[in-house]
């Protein structure tokens, strides 16, 4: 009961919201947020409930972004568009990231750890381009351009991950293992 109860109190938001000219996530983000927290909540179940449900559907978004970039804008971008987009998203997440770790006071590989993994923002950056697209703010050459964007950078975080990895480990397998010096005559 309490689960379809936050169903459908999830689509009434969203199609409240859609009526005021608003895209649906709005609705349904602000009756997310206006759901209590906490173990100690009596809709902790309900909600736990309707997002197992809702998490299968996720790819569902991404297949319907990619058949909207395909079939609308695919032909009107240049590829200088979408290689400069993406060249430059992927080093303003992870130059922000690192720059941020470092001014932080984390060290260069945990700061670079963190400016790989900052390119995981994908699914958060294709929701916002959604509605951008779909209130006419985003042209579609811009939006194709864009999503390839979120695509690649997520798509590349594994991979430069395991690559710092491994370039750590070979960093630290070519040291010799440091020795204490004696600092006086009578320890040495």
């Amino acid at each position: 009961m309490g689960a379809a109860a936050v169903g459908a109190g999830a689509i009434a938001a969203a199609l409240i919201s859609e009526s005021l000219g608003l895209s649906m996530i709005f609705g349904s983000v602000l009756f997310g947020l206006a759901m209590p927290t906490g173990t100690s909540s009596a809709w902790t179940p309900a909600v736990t409930s309707v997002t197992g449900c809702g998490r299968p559907l996720v790819p569902v978004f991404f297949v319907v972004t990619g058949v909207t970039v395909f079939t609308k804008s695919l032909s009107s971008a240049p590829w200088t568009l979408l290689i400069l987009t993406t060249v430059l998203g992927t080093l303003g997440k992870m130059g922000g990231g690192f720059l941020g770790a470092l001014l932080g006071g984390k060290s260069r590989w945990t700061a670079a750890r963190l400016g790989v993994l900052l390119n995981t923002r994908g699914l958060t950056e294709l929701i916002v381009l959604q509605v951008g697209y779909s209130t006419g703010m985003v042209t579609p050459p811009m939006f194709l351009a864009l999503v390839v964007m979120a695509l690649a950078t997520t798509t590349l975080t594994g991979p430069l991950l395991s690559l710092l990895d491994r370039a750590r480990a070979r960093l630290r397998a070519g040291r010799p293992p440091t020795r204490r010096q004696p600092s006086t005559v009578a320890e040495r």
